[in-house]
């Protein structure tokens, strides 16, 4: 059994869950920002590599906290359910809360403690944000459709997909990969040297 007294989430425990939530939300925006400066033609589908390494220590700092299963998922969840409100594909929602579990039951069956648990555990939650951009490659018509709704030209829309291909999508999993690898040790790093000094965690 998954649930029990010692694993179930308690409801202090939510408060912990929310503030890590939103820390991570913020993390996204800021890689969607840093993206568009910095390839401007690549913006939107290469946010989910720049989370990645920028998010590692929020989500080491959450399993720390939080040590019980459904955190993970909570945290991802709220994510896909932000990508289904702004109108977003709608199996980007199913895939946040899938991979988001995937990864949930890995830090579990690690105990939350170990390094490489853990490590595995975020390579596979960095994942649960690529559902918004999968449409891209894989379902363009769509894609067209949600962007042609949004009030977007013709211009724009051929601009979107102008350096879309399947190597694109074989470089955003790549890229996903490397990036959660540096970040998760980054994070874990902090989480070490700093936070556990200073009695956070």
């Amino acid at each position: 059994m998954i649930k029990n007294k010692k694993s179930s989430i308690k409801i202090k425990d939510f408060i912990s869950i929310g503030v890590f939530t939103a820390m991570y939300f913020i993390m996204v925006a800021i890689s969607a920002l840093l993206v568009v400066f910095i390839l401007p033609g690549y913006s939107y589908v290469f946010i989910p590599v720049v989370s990645a390494l920028l998010s590692g220590t929020i989500f080491m700092l959450m399993a720390a906290k939080v040590p019980r299963f459904g955190a993970i998922t909570i945290m991802g969840s709220i994510m896909g359910i932000f990508f289904f409100i702004m109108g977003r594909f709608p199996g980007a929602l199913f895939i946040c809360i899938g991979i988001s579990f995937i990864a949930d039951l890995v830090a579990y069956i690690f105990k939350y403690k170990s390094k490489v648990g853990l490590l595995v555990s975020y390579l596979i939650f960095s994942f649960s944000t690529i559902g918004p951009v999968l449409p891209m490659f894989f379902f363009s018509n769509i894609y067209i459709e949600q962007l042609l709704e949004q009030g977007r030209d013709a211009a724009y829309i051929e601009g979107a997909f102008a350096s879309i291909s399947q190597s694109t999508f074989v470089l955003l999993t790549i890229g996903i990969f490397a990036a959660a690898l540096i970040g998760g040790l980054f994070g874990q790093r902090m989480l070490k040297k700093h936070f556990k000094k200073a009695g956070i965690v």
